[in-house]
């Protein structure tokens, strides 16, 4: 008895890229890529119309492991970077900066270095409307 060859696995991940369902505007779940498209297409054709998305960041750190990856159509990849990736890795930038200004402030102190002066201006001390004065005799 002859063995059959065993499937590729180019092959096995066109064939899954195929199983991915996206709503329509009805809302019901359609093939993202039609049956009928598919079968015209090549398995390097399928894989290409796909991108794959980070679910830890890759920017921050996010290893291309198979847990942290998720095929998406590459426009909605495109799309999702822009929108929502891009200034989420910018606003983890923003609050990284901002803490090790605070942190080295903290240590310049303990150092007994002047600390660095504030980018805030300082508040007067507004009056409760008694004599501070007269409180203390």
């Amino acid at each position: 008895m002859a063995g059959r060859r065993s499937i590729s696995l180019r092959t096995k991940l066109a064939s899954a890229l195929l199983q991915m369902l996206r709503p329509d505007d009805a809302g019901k779940l359609v093939p993202i890529i039609p049956y009928e498209d598919a079968k015209l297409m090549s398995d390097e054709q399928i894989i290409s119309l796909f991108h794959f998305d980070h679910g830890i960041l890759h920017a921050h750190e996010g290893p291309d492991e198979a847990w942290n990856l998720t095929p998406r159509p590459i426009l909605e990849h495109r799309t999702k970077t822009a929108k929502i990736d891009t200034p989420r890795a910018a606003k983890v930038v923003r609050h990284q900066r901002a803490n090790d200004d605070a942190v080295n402030r903290l240590l310049a102190r303990d150092r007994g270095e002047r600390p660095a002066p504030s980018k805030w201006p300082k508040r007067k001390m507004q009056s409760r409307g008694f004599d501070q004065s007269a409180r203390r005799s």
